[in-house]
């Protein structure tokens, strides 16, 4: 990985060249002009004239990265042979038209890997590890060059996107009692064409102590769709494809307007729970003097479910955010009055619920009930918690969004289930990216079926004008869970339409998975 910094000095190059030439006002230049004003003006950035030769390794690498290129030593010894002496202007031309100029997303992407903490930054000992001791190793000096920039060095961690403009909103995947999968759904605005890097992942909350974290292995993915003219006429733009561990992300360029966020899991590993609880956790307590109080457990419970509801991470609950857990838990929201009469009751600041505020209201509902912990436990049901006082039936995650030239905004507006808009995305998504086979002996019966590292998701496309019945058969496959949850089933496709068959995940991702899906019209 080596580092251009010459980009400017060729662009401030070509922009003067362009500025000079006459034949520019009255003619655009072809894309051919400019890839060769471009060449020019990287290749006399190292020497006084074209006509002089590169007559190193060293020139001929620093004359690609003032073109742009991000050049290994591999290519460089490609084009510099032992029987190589000299390379004129024509030669590097001919190079330049082999070696695609590095872009900012695949920049982006390789940084990202390298990123353990996912807050843009990365220290210089796993720089320096990653560029040393693996694939194509760069020497101790190199990296050195490296690290000491001045853009690089600091405290100890290269900050790639430290100028960029961020925003983060969490989140909740919800699973109903019917099996759905409910989440928040967001609104974002983007002010002019930008870089845009975001990201989703599970949302590390505290835990008892001896417990586990089941969300972490539930996946994550998130759609992307431009809004056009109005809310139902959304079009998809992207996916999160890349991952770094438990976090998947997309970067790209998006140019300004309404874009609609659009969480997504595929329901493989979030399933209603089957295993019997022994043990009810306590919620409440009285003291000798007869006063309630809320256990310490109960207590670290609502801390998690605040972390979670308060989806802009101020440490604050806004009426807005107050009611998008309200309508979770009681199906109505708490108007403008109540909330006043909340405000008066309890500790706020800035007009919002604080943490304490919302402990006292919970021991409030409690004293209302006299100590019966049943409307608590119907709180804590519908938030996915178990009688463990585990969360199994729910998925806080987070979603953090980086432009490179505005302030992104970005706003949770409803809840909804897998389907609808979400639904139209993946069948898109899988369409445009899955290999896609007929199946036997039916012409109008397509399979899509996109296969990335962590999941398979497979979409019927039925072309005829009859509705028609699948049978489909996983029994052959290895290591494997889906999220219908029977090896053998049948989905019914309308005419003319497309329909998410399945998705299927490792069953155990530290073991080899075999998928091996067979299709059957029935």
């Amino acid at each position: 990985m080596a580092v251009s910094p010459g980009s400017d000095a060729a662009f401030t190059s070509q922009k003067s060249t362009l500025s000079e030439n006459p034949r520019t006002k009255k003619f655009p230049l072809t894309e051919e002009e400019i890839f060769y004003m471009n060449c020019r003006a990287a290749y006399l950035t190292i020497f006084k004239s074209s006509l002089e030769n590169i007559i190193s390794k060293d020139q001929l690498c620093l004359a690609l990265q003032y073109a742009g290129r991000n050049p290994s030593q591999k290519t460089i010894n490609k084009y510099w042979t032992p029987q190589t002496a000299k390379l004129n202007f024509d030669d590097f031309c001919i190079i330049l038209k082999k070696e695609k100029p590095t872009s900012k997303a695949e920049l982006l992407k390789s940084f990202k890997q390298l990123d353990v903490n996912d807050d843009g930054c990365i220290l210089h000992t796993d720089l320096y590890k990653f560029l040393t001791k693996r694939g194509e190793k760069m020497t101790r000096e190199e990296v050195n060059a490296i690290i000491n920039l001045a853009d690089v060095n600091a405290d100890g961690k290269f900050d790639y996107i430290k100028d960029w403009q961020y925003i983060q909103s969490k989140g909740c995947f919800f699973l109903e009692e019917d099996g759905e999968i409910i989440s928040h759904q967001y609104r974002m605005q983007i002010a002019q064409k930008s870089m845009i890097y975001l990201t989703i992942k599970p949302l590390n909350l505290s835990q008892v102590e001896g417990k586990l974290s089941p969300w972490s292995s539930v996946d994550t993915a998130l759609y992307i769709l431009k809004e056009s003219e109005s809310q139902s006429n959304l079009q998809l733009v992207c996916f999160t494809e890349q991952r770094n561990r438990e976090v998947f992300g997309w970067t790209g360029e998006l140019g300004p307007g309404i874009y609609w966020l659009i969480p997504s899991t595929t329901g493989c590993r979030l399933k209603k729970e089957r295993k019997p609880i022994t043990e009810e956790a306590q919620l409440v307590y009285r003291d000798e003097t007869g006063e309630l109080f809320l256990t310490e457990e109960f207590r670290s419970t609502l801390l998690d479910i605040f972390e979670v509801i308060d989806l802009d991470g101020n440490g604050l609950l806004s009426l807005e955010e107050y009611n998008f857990f309200e309508l979770r838990t009681s199906g109505e929201k708490c108007d403008e009055d109540a909330w006043a009469i909340c405000k008066e009751n309890f500790d706020t600041r800035k007009n919002e619920l604080t943490r304490q505020g919302f402990m006292d209201l919970n021991l409030m509902e409690a004293n209302e009930q006299e100590g019966d912990p049943r409307d608590l436990w119907v709180t804590l049901h519908s938030m996915g918690y178990n009688k463990a006082l585990e969360l199994t039936e729910a998925c806080p995650f987070v979603i953090d969004v980086y432009a490179e030239k505005c302030k992104p905004r970005i706003k949770a507006v409803h809840m909804e289930g897998c389907s609808g808009q979400l639904e139209k995305a993946i069948c898109k998504s899988v369409l445009n990216k899955g290999d896609t086979k007929v199946m036997g002996g039916y012409e109008n019966i397509i399979i899509h079926t996109y296969n990335c590292d962590t999941w398979i998701t497979s979409v019927i496309e039925n072309k005829s004008d009859n509705k028609v019945i699948i049978h489909i058969n996983n029994e052959l496959s290895k290591n494997c869970i889906n999220n219908r949850g029977l090896n053998v089933f049948a989905v019914e496709v309308a005419p003319k339409s497309t329909m998410v068959c399945q998705h299927v995940m490792p069953l155990n991702e530290h073991q080899e998975w075999l998928y091996c899906c067979v299709y059957s019209l029935i």
